[in-house]
Parts: C-alpha cells; sequence; structure tokens
C-alpha cells in the first residue's frame, strides 16, 4: 500500500505516502523487536522512494530524500546496493532551484554518514569542496537589470497557469514524473549559487553532528580544524562577491545557518578560528548605510546572526571585535531592537512561544524564549 501511494496520481497523496514511508522506517526500524518484520520489504520501498525523486512537485521529491536517508540510518546494510543511486540523487537535490529541497538534502547526506562513516564523509567533502565555489560563475547581473526582469509583464504575460491546489485535476502521468502543486512542464534551470547556499547546509550538518568529538554522531567522524577551516574560509570569501543580486540570499542562509554552527564547534573553538572570517561581512550587512542594497530579509537575519553568536561568547566579547569595523553602534541597535521585541511579546503573552522568523523559512523556536514566570 505504501508503495502504491508513492505513485498515486495526487501529488499530495505522493507527498504523504513518502512521509508515512519515513516515519515507518524511523519508527519500526529502529525498535529493537520489530525492525526484523520490516527489512524484507525495504528494498521494495525504496524503490518506491528513489521513483519519487524524479517528481515533478517538489515536496514530494523533498519528502522522498529525507525519507531515504532515514532508511540508510534504519537499514544500512539493505540500502547499500542502492547507495550509489542515492548518492547521485542526494547531490542532484542539494543544488535544486528550492532552498527547502536544498537543505532536507544536505540533512540526508548528514544521515548517510552517521550510517556509513568515515568513507561517506569523504565523498561528501568531495561534494563540497567542488560545489562550495560555484557562486564564484554566477553570471554577473545588476540589481535593476533583475528587478527590470522580474516587473516585465511582456516576460509574465501568456505563460500557462498551474493550479495550487492540493486536489486540483491538472495531473498527469507518464514516466516517472508527475505534474502537481509548484510544478509545470517549463522548468528554470539551477543557477550556480543555488551550489553554494545547499553547501552552507551541508557545512552546518557536518558541524551539528561531526564538529565533538565527544558529541559525534560517530566516533570515527570528526569534522577537526585542518578539514573544516579551508571551507569555512572558503565560504566566507565567497559570500563577499556581490556581482549578482542573488548573492544577499546567499548571505541571509549564511546568517541563519552561522549560530548553530559556532554552537557546535563552542565558544573558544569559533571565537579563537572562525568569527574573524565572518565579523566583517556580518556587520556590514546589519544595516544598508554602505549603499549594497541588502534586503530586509538579509538585514534582519543578520541581525538575529549577532545576537545569537553575541550570547554565546559573550556580548562584551562580541562588541568588542565588532569595533574594528566601526559597526558598534549598529550592534547596540540591533540589540534594542531585540529587548524591545522581547519585551512586547511579553506584554502580549507571546515570549517563549514558537514564532516565525519570516514568511519564508520554518517556524523556529527564539533562541532567547524562555517561559514566562
Amino acid at each position: 500500500y505504501y508503495s502504491k501511494m508513492c505513485d498515486a496520481d495526487n501529488h499530495a497523496v505522493r507527498e504523504a505516502a513518502c512521509q508515512g514511508v519515513a516515519e515507518l522506517a524511523q519508527k519500526v526500524g529502529t525498535h529493537p523487536v520489530y525492525a526484523e518484520y520490516l527489512s524484507p520489504y525495504v528494498t521494495m520501498l525504496l524503490q518506491a522512494l528513489l521513483m519519487c525523486f524524479h517528481d515533478e512537485s517538489w515536496p514530494v521529491r523533498d519528502e522522498a530524500c529525507l525519507a531515504c536517508g532515514i532508511f540508510c540510518l534504519a537499514y544500512a546494510d539493505e540500502c547499500t546496493s542502492e547507495l550509489p543511486t542515492l548518492f547521485e540523487r542526494w547531490t542532484e537535490q542539494l543544488t535544486d532551484q528550492i532552498w527547502s529541497v536544498r537543505e532536507d538534502a544536505a540533512v540526508a547526506l548528514g544521515d548517510a554518514i552517521t550510517a556509513y562513516g568515515p568513507e561517506m564523509l569523504e565523498k561528501v567533502l568531495a561534494v563540497v569542496r567542488k560545489s562550495l565555489p560555484a557562486a564564484r560563475d554566477q553570471p554577473p547581473m545588476s540589481r535593476q537589470e533583475y528587478k527590470r526582469l522580474q516587473n516585465d509583464a511582456n516576460a509574465h504575460t501568456g505563460n500557462q497557469v498551474y493550479s495550487c491546489g492540493s486536489l486540483a485535476p491538472k495531473l498527469r502521468k507518464g514516466g516517472a514524473g508527475r505534474i502537481g502543486c509548484s510544478s509545470c512542464l517549463v522548468d528554470r534551470p539551477k543557477a550556480p549559487w543555488e551550489a553554494t547556499d545547499g553547501c552552507i547546509y551541508l557545512l552546518r550538518e557536518l558541524c551539528v553532528r561531526f564538529a565533538n568529538r565527544d558529541e559525534s554522531d560517530r566516533e570515527d567522524v570528526v569534522m577537526n580544524d585542518n578539514i573544516l577551516l579551508p571551507l569555512m574560509t572558503e565560504l566566507a570569501d565567497v559570500c563577499r562577491l556581490s556581482h549578482y543580486p542573488q548573492s544577499d540570499d546567499l548571505r541571509t542562509t549564511l546568517w541563519r545557518q552561522l549560530p548553530p554552527i559556532a554552537e557546535a564547534l563552542g565558544k573558544r573553538r569559533f571565537k579563537g578560528l572562525y568569527l574573524d572570517l565572518f565579523i566583517e561581512l556580518l556587520a556590514k550587512n546589519l544595516d544598508d548605510r554602505h549603499g549594497t542594497g541588502a534586503s530586509q530579509l538579509s538585514i534582519h537575519a543578520a541581525g538575529q546572526c549577532c545576537e545569537e553568536i553575541a550570547n554565546l561568547i559573550g556580548v562584551g566579547i562580541f562588541r568588542g571585535r565588532l569595533e574594528v569595523t566601526g559597526q558598534e553602534d549598529a550592534f547596540d541597535r540591533v540589540m534594542e531592537e531585540r529587548r524591545r521585541e522581547q519585551h512586547m511579546a511579553a506584554a502580549s503573552g507571546r515570549f517563549g512561544r514558537e514564532v516565525f522568523q519570516s514568511p519564508f523559512g520554518p517556524p523556529i523556536a527564539s533562541p532567547m524564549a524562555r517561559p514566562v514566570a
């Protein structure tokens, strides 16, 4: 039934089926008694998920990607025969046009490293080293040209319109592909900067899972500074590029993922080796007084990044590092705005509850949240 639903006509059913398969692997596959009962069906379920990797509806691809990673964790031996295909699909998803697909591909690759150890780590690091500088190949375009293209009525007139309803009748079957919500026969090419963006999520997974030997998901996999420092240096350099308008989106991703990376590395390690790589770029993104054209999303993300890192290493220490850039006043404004927001949230009874960082991201609990006494 699970496999059949992965091939259903409706994209919402296929998405739910992938979620169901993932839950099956997570709950049954890790059970000390019942795991063996699911083992004979792993190959069949994995084939159904691999078919969904080709789905034209990106939420289906997204769920299939995560589900395959969970299956590798639960049934590493049974999934070994399909590992080359899975690795190819995961790395393709890492450069997808949809940011959440890129992020979940990174999560699945992290699961694969946990399941298969140092050999898989080396393969993943090779992908990072190859794809991380990809934004350097992004064609130059001014913000004015980009905005003009977005607002060009002729470019957006007379195109095929697709329904976004989960019960939309405009679904077709043909090959492995399906049409559904957010999908159509016409798809824009992948952009080089999106490969770099995917690598940011992947670096987060590597740090969160394997940065600390005492807390690593595997004792034989550790991201030491000899491996990580060159990658983080390259990341800082490539995020300084501004010859294309989406560079602002890339920096937004960086500021959202840097705090969990810093926390995983630890206060002393991050402050000593990695903070100075990003401090100047971060300070520059706190406001737009330099005329960089930074969006409000990236400015907000930079401010929240400053707050979280300052709380980790110490507000006074962080502010002292900012003095070199001359942006300590901007930092003070950011901290004051955060205190005002928290005071207003507490007054309205929302303090400590889950809030949305932005309309474009998933709900994330505030790092400063605590229950109201």
